[in-house]
């Protein structure tokens, strides 16, 4: 996955970053590839290759980002450096929440085939690190949006399990009373609003809902127990973002260039993050 962040000058390249083409009938051999967060991938021969190079992002890179594009202290770079690596807790948190994603799409799959889920279900099987990136790094206060493959990230977001799957099975108890079904899971509790259904169709929400949070701040208004606008301001410490998922073929639409517009023009707390998992159908 990529994370594309406010400023349109902050990317960061993977270092073996390519475009292979080859012929129909063509016979691609075959290639071994490892890629860890300390050292460049290698590459055991240099042929082409029908799989796409692993992502390559150098954690050296990225904290040099941090620092140089986002305007994180050395400090607060420092901090995170090992954060995970080395403490326990932090690895079970995320281990449980993969679990959970891998678990409740094999329930799902499984429901399905037996006619007791009805109408479009995309399930997310293979793409837990999405997931249990979510479940660890963003909190509850964040504002979150997801397309149509939605289950897993509605669950890290902290929608309750038991309430997605009845909102599959068209149960009253679901997220939206049943009316949703699989592409359409939204819960006022946790800012989650996911399941569009078109292609793409979520990233210009992700950006007004990024210019109300500034807006909270500029206002001094913030939410109330029921959700609703109050004359209280934010938090000095607020530090809400908005993050949006995207798989890589939505990533071509031309609504990804107007909200990466959006954000460099007016510094939105944005995160735009790119699921890049070769499940898009066509190219633009």
């Amino acid at each position: 996955a990529a994370l594309c962040a406010a400023s349109s000058t902050a990317f960061i390249t993977p270092k073996n970053a390519r475009v292979s083409r080859y012929n129909a009938g063509q016979q691609v051999p075959s290639r071994v590839m490892a890629a860890t967060l300390d050292t460049p991938t290698t590459e055991a021969d240099a042929g082409p290759s029908v799989m796409r190079p692993p992502i390559d992002f150098v954690w050296s890179d990225v904290a040099s980002q941090l620092v140089e594009k986002f305007g994180y202290s050395q400090a607060e770079v420092d901090m995170y450096d090992g954060e995970v690596d080395n403490n326990k807790d932090n690895l079970i948190k995320i281990y449980k929440a993969l679990q959970m994603a891998r678990g409740f799409e094999n329930a799902c799959n499984q429901q399905y085939m037996q006619g007791k889920i009805r109408g479009f279900m995309h399930l997310d099987n293979g793409q837990e690190a999405i997931p249990g990136l979510v479940d660890y790094a963003i909190k509850n206060g964040d504002k979150k949006y997801s397309y149509y493959r939605e289950h897993t990230h509605a669950i890290a977001s902290g929608v309750d399990p038991g309430a997605v799957m009845a909102e599959l099975f068209m149960k009253e108890t679901g997220t939206c009373k049943g009316a949703g079904g699989s592409m359409h899971i939204f819960d006022k509790s946790t800012y989650f609003q996911g399941g569009w259904a078109l292609v793409s169709e979520q990233l210009p929400y992700a950006a007004g809902a990024a210019k109300s949070i500034l807006m909270d701040r500029a206002l001094g208004i913030s939410d109330d127990e029921s959700f609703e606008k109050q004359d209280v301001a934010p938090p000095a410490d607020d530090d809400r973002i908005s993050i949006v998922f995207v798989g890589e073929g939505g990533a071509q639409n031309g609504r990804t260039a107007e909200l990466l517009n959006s954000a460099a023009k007016d510094n939105l707390p944005l995160l735009l993050l790119v699921i890049d998992n070769g499940r898009a159908i066509n190219t633009y």
